[in-house]
């Protein structure tokens, strides 16, 4: 005989949905006469299985009340233990029914907030009928009740959890449920394994919960297991809990979870010697044996460092515990406090229910802290110092010896701070994938689909010499070892979206572009292009794939274009933050953002907050890889703009932004943020139109001219759009939003001149005197410099300055060691001391050039044009010397003169050479046409205001 909860709330009269307003003190009462009842009926603990009576239920009774079941079970534990103690086997029963309920609680809404295909399935209004007649879950619902579980069996369950025979009988009832209301096999398969991550950590929150009741239950989960610690810390062991019941989050809307799949990664540790490859979480656990330096793990996104954070927490959490406590934060939570503790309290997820300075000031058990993205670090008024004092804190924190800090950043962001107490770091740099580590992923995609997709994905790469040292494809050959990306090239093969089309016809930027439209077409099936095929859609196939239902149940009512506008909309203002998440106070409905590209989640301004008024929404990108794609993508969007035409109520065709001041407004708004990343910038570009490209240089050059004499500072455009990045939280000031819009336009012309082969001319023509600002590249590394350290200028001067025309530039005294300047025209520049060690100076034309002084060490100048350029009392070697010599430089400040005095008298568009070695460089001059042709298309001069196309900035290079 069987004791129904349900049943007996019935025969009482009481509705389920009226217990959820019960006070404590009523649902013990109700437990209460519950185990009267039992008594009268000589029913025992093991007699309820409250876990069989929710799965004998369609899914949205279940929804409605797996929650209070859960609840009632856990009070009936209770009052049961206060009349009888409860033997092993009988506490450990009634503990898996209520952990086993939370976990499956917690799968459903993650399906809920997933938009399942399944849950339409199962909410039709015949289900009932469905689940009672299922004869494959009725026989596996008897083998749970009655419970048998012996003593013996009882430990096994928890030792082995997941293994036990205990739950595989719960898991097995729960996959035939899963089915019975829709689910595919393979999906019930995957939702019964993310629920069994899950299961330990709800688990470990019940026992803690009742630590008189379960005190027999308590070593298997490290409880009270030290004789000095006899006090369980419940705020502690909740968030012990909770990091272990993340690990069965879906893993970017799969059915599938990240430990699913996650394979032990591998890094290099940095020593003076050189360090070899090790297991990166055998490192850092032999790194917690030293409590005076910071550890710090490496990569670029994509590598793992999250993930590892993720899984590895978890694991200290389960195994290390009480040795070890982690603490997980994540460095863009965080706000800027008066000392180190407090600054990290605010980016610790359980601030509101305890102080995490409290648990750091107490002697047992030691933190690992888990700091999460040093290169989120949000930016605040004070610039980079903060962050210098915030990392002076923590090697302040960490020399006191007592926890230890691992923190985790890219590489260039590490390499910022190491000059100043290199000592105190002891770094480690995960590694691309190996074979090894490459077969054991395979191995894992095959159990989460099947072995035929995972060898049809595996045969693919392996004909495209993805495995080879030398591939054909070296860029295909990269992504692969990379364990986001690899990821995200399976779900794309898997559903037929990736093929030798896509490898043959793009590389670079235009392959990681490429890639990532597929992705969205394979999340919302549009837009559908000559170039793309249409998913391979097999229903009922043994694998999970994107299914028409899946799209629509989505996508709901949008239209997937305003859905992709909403998108961008959200990304922009993501990227206008410029700290990695945007809070938002407005009414959005975060369940239509798909959670592919975001996370969402509801914050308060106080810990005990209740009233919608006082809470927030934050949004966030679920990987900055993906945000950088949606944010490329909102920015070409936007940038196109400016080339677009409408109709006025007379038919005439103008720009959308009709007038210089509406274009910079528009942009202000657009770059005024922070320095786009090169990921973005690449990104973009890749997505812009080809067509687009010669207008849309048109109407830059134009603003950069204008933002090159100051014209829209003085306008106040920047004070304009201030208070929008305000709202945002962003704390840039009027001059840092005016530089960086400048520097954003350089970069961008940049890349786009080289991308179209046309000539960028940053100062302008020297032939247009009236147009010409020598300084401009100077006063923009300056004003770059005072922005963001070196990386900034590292950036322009390794990136931005190849192929681009300085004829004229003045360039005295100006830092351009290790530019790339490679095909560069720097014909007549000043570049009097200025520094170009290890510079790259292939193809630069310095003709006329004054380099008297220039530090030219490790520069190769064999293929330079030194045509009458002086280099007087430059520092090179004798060799250099010679070959300077050679090309026609001249080491005399008087010759230099001299030979500038005659060519002045001259024509200024004379042509001449002095050697067959040093060939006529081409100079664009006037004599060429106001309209140009870009691969036989004509540029009209009506474009950007009937403004015609100036070369004094721009001109295409001659064949």
């Amino acid at each position: 005989m069987n004791l129904s909860i349900r049943h007996w709330l019935t025969e009482r009269q009481i509705e389920i949905s009226h217990i959820n307003s019960f006070a404590s003190g009523q649902l013990a009462g109700i437990a209460y006469r519950i185990v009267q009842d039992m008594e009268l009926k000589s029913l025992m603990p093991l007699d309820i299985c409250t876990l069989a009576e929710v799965l004998q239920l369609p899914l949205g009774t279940v929804e409605q009340e797996i929650s209070v079941i859960a609840l009632l079970t856990e009070n009936l534990l209770r009052s049961l233990s206060q009349k009888k103690a409860l033997k092993r086997n009988e506490g450990t029963w009634l503990t898996f029914q209520i952990a086993y309920l939370l976990a499956l609680e917690q799968i459903l809404l993650q399906e809920e907030h997933l938009h399942r295909p399944w849950l339409n399935r199962a909410r039709i209004p015949s289900q009932t009928q469905i689940i009672i007649f299922a004869p494959q879950l009725q026989g596996l619902l008897k083998t749970l009740s009655p419970g048998k579980l012996s003593d013996t069996q009882a430990e096994q369950a928890l030792s082995s959890i997941a293994d036990s025979l205990l739950v595989q009988q719960m898991n097995n009832a729960t996959e035939a449920w899963l089915v019975a209301n829709g689910a595919e096999e393979l999906e019930a398969k995957l939702l019964a394994q993310r629920l069994d991550k899950a299961l330990p950590g709800y688990l470990l929150k019940i026992i803690a919960q009742n630590p008189a009741p379960l005190a027999q239950l308590q070593k298997f989960f490290r409880l009270g297991t030290l004789g000095d610690v006899s006090t369980i810390d419940l705020y502690r062991e909740n968030y012990r809990a909770s990091l272990l019941q993340t690990l069965s989050t879906p893993l970017l809307m799969e059915y599938f979870a990240l430990k699913d799949i996650y394979i032990p990664l591998v890094g290099i540790p940095e020593e003076p010697n050189g360090g070899k490859p090790v297991d990166l979480k055998t490192w850092v656990e032999k790194q917690l044996t030293d409590l005076e330096t910071i550890a710090v793990i490496e990569s670029e996104p994509g590598y793992g460092k999250t993930s590892f954070c993720q899984i590895w927490a978890a694991e200290v959490a389960l195994k290390l515990y009480p040795t070890w406590m982690p603490v997980v934060i994540r460095l863009r939570d965080i706000k800027y406090g008066k000392s180190l503790l407090e600054t990290l309290n605010s980016g610790f997820t359980f601030n509101g229910d305890t102080n995490l300075a409290t648990c750091l000031e107490e002697a047992h058990p030691r933190c690992v802290l888990l700091l999460d993205g040093l290169d989120e670090l949000p930016p605040c008024r004070q610039g980079n110092r903060a962050k210098a004092i915030f990392l002076q804190q923590l090697w302040q924190f960490q020399s006191q010896g007592q926890h230890k800090i691992v923190l985790t950043g890219r590489r260039t962001t590490v390499e910022e701070f190491t000059s100043e107490i290199p000592q105190l770091w002891r770094r480690i740099t995960i590694q691309p994938l190996e074979v090894n580590q490459l077969k054991q992923w395979f191995h894992q995609w095959a159990l989460v689909h099947s072995l035929p997709i995972a060898q049809n994905f595996f045969t693919f790469l392996k004909q495209a010499g993805s495995f080879t040292n030398k591939s054909h494809l070296p860029e295909l050959s990269n992504l692969v070892r990379q364990p986001l990306m690899l990821h995200l090239l399976g779900i794309l093969h898997r559903d037929g979206l990736l093929d030798d089309e896509i490898l043959q016809n793009n590389t670079g930027a235009s392959l990681h572009w490429e890639i990532h439209s597929r992705l969205r077409l394979w999340l919302l099936g549009y837009p559908l292009t000559g170039g793309m095929k249409t998913m391979l859609l097999r229903a009922g196939t043994a694998h999970i794939h994107r299914t028409q239902e899946a799209i629509a149940s989505l996508l709901s009512d949008y239209h997937p274009q305003d859905y992709i506008d909403k998108m961008q909309a959200i990304a922009l203002k993501i990227l206008h933050s410029d700290r990695h998440q945007v809070t938002l106070t407005d009414e959005l409905n975060t369940n239509t953002l798909p959670a592919f590209y975001f996370r969402s989640f509801v914050s308060s301004h106080s810990p005990r907050a209740t009233d919608k008024e006082q809470l927030t929404i934050q949004i966030e990108f679920s990987h900055p890889k993906l945000g950088d794609y949606l944010c490329a993508e909102a920015l070409a969007a936007q940038l196109q703009m400016l080339t677009q035409y409408q109709e006025d109520v007379y038919g005439t065709e103008t720009f959308i932004f009709n007038h210089p001041s509406s274009v910079a407004q528009h942009l202000y708004y657009l770059l005024g943020y922070g320095i786009i990343t090169q990921e973005i910038e690449e990104l973009a570009i890749a997505a812009l139109q080809t067509q687009q490209k010669p207008t849309l240089l048109q109407c830059l050059e134009s603003f950069w001219r204008a933002w090159c004499q100051g014209r829209w500072l003085d306008e106040g455009i920047a004070h304009k759009v201030l208070p929008y990045f305000h709202t945002l939280q962003n704390p840039v000031n009027v001059e840092q939003v005016n530089t960086n819009v400048g520097v954003n336009i350089f970069l961008l012309l940049a890349t786009i001149c080289r991308d179209t082969q046309i000539s960028f001319y940053p100062c302008g023509n020297p032939a247009n005197v009236s147009d010409f600002y020598p300084e401009t590249l100077r006063l923009l590394l300056a004003k770059a410099s005072v922005l963001a350290k070196n990386t900034l200028i590292k950036r322009i001067l390794s990136q931005s300055l190849s192929k681009i025309n300085l004829s004229g530039a003045f360039l005295s005294q100006v830092m351009l060691n290790g530019a790339n300047l490679e095909q560069s025209d720097l014909s007549d520049a000043m570049l009097v001391n200025a520094n170009l060690t290890n510079a790259n100076l292939t193809g630069v034309n310095l003709t006329g050039a004054n380099l008297t002084g220039a530090n030219l060490t490790g520069v190769n100048l064999e293929t330079t044009n030194l045509t009458n350029a002086c280099l007087c009392d430059v520092i090179c070697t004798e060799a250099d010397r010679e070959i300077a010599k050679i090309n026609g430089a001249l080491f005399s400040v008087e010759q230099f003169q001299v030979v500038k005095t005659l060519l002045s008298k001259q024509s200024s568009l004379s042509v001449f050479s002095s050697t067959e070695k040093t060939k006529i460089w081409d100079r664009n001059t006037l004599d060429i046409g106001l309209i140009e042709s870009l691969e036989g298309e004509l540029i009209m001069p009506t474009l950007l205001d009937n403004d015609t196309y100036d070369e004094t900035v721009f001109a295409s290079k001659s064949e």
